[in-house]
């Protein structure tokens, strides 16, 4: 053969080759993205369950309004943030190993059940530290990991789809607790002959949602055996970031954005702790039809926002320079809902306020993560995330449910055995969702220069 027509049908075979280790990765990708979005729903629906099971278990183990907002919130998100800081540390300029997703979700498995098992409040804190433990191993990580190998093109979708599972988790969080609760009045009905009416059923409920978790695990193990197999195509982790950012990290202008991002964040959380018992003290319904009710709307509504948000940011890219101010805007719009699910009259008003806040909050926070990326070069990615996860769960899952919980309390709304005041947890809630619009205006204000300057770098 000529040497022209080797050469030919070198580039052709190379290109081949080429084509199909893209196709390939492509194929990976979407793996990943699906794997890692089921298990980011999972993991919000173990750390979000405790929220709708809370009326039930507080008949087993007594507590007040602000102590259930102490181990909602701070019990878990302390030992998540310690744990994050610390991973974000260790791995500072390189990519973390699967493996710390795959004991991520292990941890945090034996912490649902033993969850299911505990026996005192202490147990319970316990337990929900090893939730935070194990979570914190793998969300920071799995956001890293997709962001990487989604590319610069792909990265707002993917980025959203991971964010809805937690969406979705939630929601499906509190539907799991209406249909098992109904599932076990049949199954574990209070019988002294049936060995399974001697255990509560907010127990149950632990030990179930475990499983799924469980199922997941080689699946994981699986994605990652895949991407070894086809080898390092995505970003290097000491190659030129992705995006025109410089290399190094301005945590001056990152920490002001942060302040502002995990604003939308600790209202979420809030509403998700405590909305369940919002609509059971104040709208007279049944845990069973609070949970079904509030699952059915937020598993609608959540993860449209997420998915609007990461549209938004790959239609428009010119707004990526606004997404502090965009962020802004979805929390405030927040507030005329709030306000409707506290105080409209009727059932049906409450409903649409659960869902026009959801959709709203999706928005702000889809933003408010996505901004996080635009401001981390890829070798500083997975610290970054770290710390940015970390001091989200501080302040948002720590702060925003025992931050609510300490203003009913302090209005009247319970404590140590007292009969809560109607009324005062809506006001705590709408009045936690004022209080994080204005410390995330404020942060905008001071941000956004810098943060358009540092887009333009």
């Amino acid at each position: 053969m000529h040497p022209q027509g080797l050469t030919a049908a070198a580039t052709g075979a190379r290109s081949l080759s080429l084509l199909d280790i893209s196709n390939a990765w492509g194929w990976v990708i979407r793996r990943i993205i699906s794997v890692l979005a089921i298990l980011h729903c999972l993991a919000f629906i173990d750390r979000t369950m405790i929220g709708g099971a809370l009326p039930l278990m507080r008949l087993d183990l007594p507590m007040t309004d602000a102590g259930a907002g102490w181990l909602i919130g701070t019990a878990f998100a302390v030992p998540y943030g310690v744990t994050a800081l610390a991973l974000a540390a260790m791995l500072r300029g390189r990519r973390a190993s699967p493996w710390w997703l795959i004991g991520g979700v292990a941890v945090w498995t034996a912490a649902t059940l033993v969850t299911g098992a505990a026996q005192s409040t202490t147990m319970l804190m316990l337990a929900r530290a090893g939730l935070g433990i194990g979570q914190a191993m793998f969300v920071p990580v799995a956001i890293a990991w997709l962001v990487d190998t989604a590319g610069a093109d792909g990265r707002a979708r993917a980025l959203s789809v991971f964010t809805s599972g937690s969406t979705i988790g939630r929601s499906t969080a509190l539907l799991a607790i209406g249909a098992l609760l109904s599932l076990l009045t049949v199954l574990a009905p209070v019988d002294p002959a049936n060995p399974l009416s001697g255990v509560a059923h907010w127990r149950w409920l632990f030990v179930i949602t475990a499983l799924p978790n469980i199922v997941m695990l080689p699946l994981l193990v699986g994605i990652r055996r895949s991407a070894a197999r086809i080898g390092p195509v995505g970003p290097l982790p000491d190659g030129p970031p992705t995006s025109p950012l410089p290399a190094e990290v301005r945590w001056s202008t990152i920490a002001l954005y942060f302040a502002a991002a995990i604003m939308p964040v600790l209202l979420i959380q809030a509403m998700g702790a405590w909305l369940p018992t919002l609509f059971v003290r104040d709208r007279g319904l049944l845990p069973a039809e609070a949970a079904i009710l509030l699952g059915g709307v937020t598993l609608i509504a959540a993860p449209a926002g997420q998915l609007a948000g990461g549209w938004l940011m790959t239609r428009y890219t010119a707004w990526h320079d606004h997404v502090p101010a965009i962020l802004l805007t979805g929390l405030i719009a927040t507030l005329l809902p709030l306000a409707a699910l506290v105080w409209a009259p009727s059932l049906a008003g409450a409903v649409v306020g659960v869902a026009m806040a959801n959709l709203t909050l999706g928005i702000a926070s889809f933003c408010g993560l996505f901004g996080v990326q635009m401001l981390s070069p890829v070798s500083a990615r997975v610290t970054v995330n770290g710390v940015f996860l970390a001091l989200v769960t501080l302040v948002g899952v720590g702060v925003g449910p025992l931050l609510t919980g300490v203003l009913a309390t302090v209005a009247g709304s319970g404590g140590a055995g007292t009969v809560p005041a109607a009324g005062a947890l809506g006001a705590a809630l709408f009045t936690t969702g004022v209080i994080a619009s204005c410390v995330c205006a404020l942060a905008v204000w001071a941000v956004r220069p810098r943060y358009r300057q540092r887009c333009a770098a």
